[in-house]
C-alpha cells in the first residue's frame, strides 16, 4: 500500500497488487477507494512515484464519478466474492474483471435491476449448458430435455416435475462454485427417473458422480439453510 496528499491536507491509501502485466495501471474505484496494479519487477519506489503524478487525477475522479455500491461493496457469484462498482453510462451490462464486478448503467439508483436481469440470463446459460452436459447419461430422448427456468426460492436448490419435463433452480445457486452447481443439476436431472430418494436415486448418482455427497457437504456449507426436494 502506498499513500498520497490531496488537495485538503487528507491522506489517501492506495492499494498495491502485483500482477503479470508490462505496465503500471491505476483504478479508482466507484466507492472512492484506488488501486494501483504493477508488474512483480517495479519497485515500491516506482510505485509510488507513479501514484504521486497521478494525484490531481486521482483526486478529480474520485470528485466527479458517479457512483454507488451494494449494501456491504460485494457480491457473491459463482464462489468469488467480486468488489462491486456501480457506473453511469450510456450502455447497460454488467463486466467481471478479475475479482471486480462492475455495473453499467444510465440510472445508478436502479443497479440491482440490472444485476438480477444479468444474473438471470448468466443462470439460463450455465444451467442450460450444464443440462446439456448431463442429460444424455439419463439414456432418454434428447426431444424430451427438460424446460429450464430459474427462481428466487427460500428453501430449494432446484425442484423438478416429472410429469411436465420441467426442472427449477433457485436463483442463489449462483452463489456456490461450479462443482457444487453441478451436484445440483444431476440431481434434478436424476429425479426424472427416480422421483424419490430411495436406493436407487442415490445409487444413480453415485454412478455418475462419485463425489455427490462431498459435493452435497460443500454447498451446504457454503450456502447454509439451504435444502432441495
Amino acid at each position: 500500500m502506498v499513500k498520497i496528499k490531496l488537495s485538503d491536507g487528507s491522506e489517501l491509501s492506495v492499494g498495491v497488487a502485483r500482477k503479470t502485466m508490462k505496465n503500471i495501471r491505476l483504478r479508482v474505484r466507484s466507492d472512492g477507494s484506488v488501486c494501483v496494479s504493477a508488474p512483480f519487477g517495479v519497485s515500491s519506489g516506482r510505485i509510488q512515484e507513479f501514484v504521486s503524478a497521478k494525484s490531481a487525477w486521482i483526486e478529480n475522479h474520485i470528485n466527479h464519478l458517479p457512483r454507488q455500491k451494494s449494501d456491504d461493496g460485494h457480491v457473491l457469484f459463482m464462489g468469488t466474492n467480486y468488489a462491486l462498482e456501480v457506473v453511469k453510462d450510456r450502455r447497460t451490462g454488467v463486466a467481471l474483471n478479475g475479482e471486480d464486478m462492475t455495473i453499467f448503467c444510465s440510472r445508478p439508483e436502479e443497479y440491482k435491476e440490472v444485476l438480477q436481469n444479468w444474473w438471470v440470463q448468466q443462470a439460463l446459460a450455465y444451467l442450460g449448458d450444464a443440462v446439456n452436459k448431463w442429460y444424455p447419461v439419463l439414456g432418454q430422448d434428447e426431444a424430451e430435455k427438460p424446460v429450464i427456468k430459474v427462481r428466487k426460492m427460500r428453501t430449494l436448490w432446484g425442484s423438478c416435475t416429472s410429469t411436465q419435463r420441467t426442472i427449477r433452480f433457485n436463483y442463489y445457486l449462483m452463489c456456490s462454485t461450479a462443482d457444487c452447481i453441478e451436484y445440483v443439476v444431476l440431481h434434478e436431472l436424476t429425479h426424472l427417473l427416480y422421483p424419490d430418494h430411495g436406493p436407487g436415486f442415490k445409487a444413480f448418482l453415485s454412478d455418475h458422480m462419485p463425489d455427490w455427497k462431498e459435493r452435497k457437504r460443500r454447498l451446504e456449507s457454503q450456502c447454509a439453510g439451504m435444502r432441495m426436494i
